[in-house]
This record gives C-alpha cells, structure tokens and sequence, in this order.
C-alpha cells in the first residue's frame, strides 16, 4: 500500500509512468534479485522494506544489500500486535496475561526471514511467552487468517491492518513504539502493557549497484517532491503510515544502524541462518 501511495506520486514528480509490480517471495529476495540484475539505468527500482535487511541473515540463500545503491528512505512506523474482533484479550497485557496460561498454545502470524519475524521472536522474547509461529507469504494473508481466528495473534506494521481495522474485523492491541500517536489511532504502546520492546519497520528506494550518481539524484530530488506532496502524506496519514524522508548521507546511516541493530538482534533470537559474510 505505501509502495503504491508513494509510485503515485513519483510519478507526478517524474512526469513518466511508474508501474508497480509485486514481487513476493522468500522473504523479498526474489524481488530484491531481480532489481539488482536489472540494467542500472534508473528504470528499474526497488521499493524494498526492512525485509531487505533481515533476509540477509534469516534465508538459505540471502541476498545482499552490497548490491544496490539507496535513493531514499521514505517511510517508519513501529510493529503492532493485532488479535480478531472476537478475540477475549481487550490488551496486551490481556493477551499476554492469557499467553502465559496456555504456554505453547497461542499461534502468531508472521511473514518468516522477515522483520515480522524479528517482531514475533522479540514480542515473545520480551514479554516471556511461548507462541507458536505461523508463517504466511505477506501481511495481508496473515491478517485475513486472523481475522477468520485461525491464529489468536498477528504482528506487522499498523498500515497492514487498515482495511480489516476499519471493517471491524481484527483490533490492534498494541504498537512497538516510544509514544502513542494519532497515525495508530492512538493506540497503546508495548511500554504501557509491559513488554519492553521498541521496534519498527521501514520502507526505501533502491537501485541497482552501477546506477550512475546524477540519476539516483534525479530520482531523490524526484521522491522528496513527491514525499513533501500535501496529498501524499494525507494519503499516508489516512492508512496509518508515517513519512520520512531521508537521502544521501543521512539515508545511508540510517540504513547502516537498522542493519546493525536487526543483525543484533537476529543474532541474540538464535534466529540466523546465513553464514557471516
């Protein structure tokens, strides 16, 4: 959804077409794959989210962020743990209180080698629960399955959860941020039920390595037009999703701290699988 609000736009910046293809699979290294062998001319990029930083580390066969040029950074938001409509928990602290009386019991939902699963493994870190993981291809999946209560918990990013939220299918409990905000419906944070667990996921535009500089200019002097646009962060604002835009320097090391940090922790869940490279 933020991929299509944000190539909307880009396109009006641009003054050409951006057709948006999905790409799904093992954790976005299909899609991530066929960016980097795509001709670096600036016509194919890659809309990648913090999956493109945990795949590195959480799939057999990882792709590498070495193999692309960032253009920006365009969106954050914090992960969010989201029950049914019919779900007896009315907060976190109630579902945790019910986790820990059923050890071993309750199924999540996630997307596995991607930060949904860092999110899972760190929520049931922190909050001392035994879960039983269940994967799904995409947020979208999951959260239907959630909603048909074929699994009692849900975690992504709040924006996955819009149209079931708004059908009074599925509740959001809880977000993995430092405050509350009026962009997740105000909705408590993990800190307030607690579980001590900040953490969040992020959205970028990438491009193959090779990609000349002045037409990864081009495209981040087009995306913070499009980015700085009143109706895309209305847009943005309406489904849940915060902008934030970064480039050039400050979109690398913003980039280089989420890598460490996921690395971190992927590494103290026992969760990786790729050797070190």
């Amino acid at each position: 959804m933020v991929g299509r609000i944000v190539a909307q736009h880009l396109q009006n910046a641009l003054g050409k077409p951006v057709a948006v293809v999905n790409k799904p699979g093992a954790s976005s290294v299909l899609g991530a794959n066929e960016v980097a062998e795509a001709r670096p001319d600036g016509y194919t990029l890659g809309f990648f989210s913090t999956s493109a930083v945990t795949a590195q580390y959480t799939v057999p066969t990882p792709m590498s962020l070495k193999n692309f040029e960032l253009v920006a950074i365009v969106n954050a938001d914090p992960a969010a743990i989201a029950v049914s409509e019919a779900s007896p928990s009315k907060s976190l602290k109630d579902l945790v209180a019910a986790a820990r009386k059923a050890p071993g019991q309750m199924r999540i939902g996630m997307i596995p080698g991607a930060s949904a699963q860092i999110f899972a493994a760190g929520f049931a870190r922190a909050a001392g629960l035994d879960l039983i993981n269940v994967p799904f291809k995409g947020d979208i999946d999951g959260a239907i399955a959630l909603a048909g209560e074929h699994i009692e918990i849900h975690v992504a990013v709040p924006v996955s959860y819009k149209s079931l939220v708004d059908s009074k299918k599925i509740r959001i409990l809880a977000v993995a941020s430092e405050a509350r905000s009026p962009l997740y419906g105000n909705a408590p944070t993990f800190r307030e039920n607690g579980v001590d667990l900040v953490i969040g996921a992020f959205h970028g535009v990438f491009v193959p390595k090779g990609t000349p500089p002045e037409v990864i200019k081009k495209l981040a002097d087009a995306l913070q037009v499009a980015t700085q646009a009143p109706e895309l962060v209305q847009r943005m604002n309406d489904v849940g999703a915060a902008v934030l835009y970064l480039r050039d320097d400050a979109a690398k090391s913003f980039l280089s701290k989420q890598d460490d940090t996921y690395r971190e922790v992927i590494e103290a869940l026992g969760l990786r699988i790729s050797p070190a490279h």
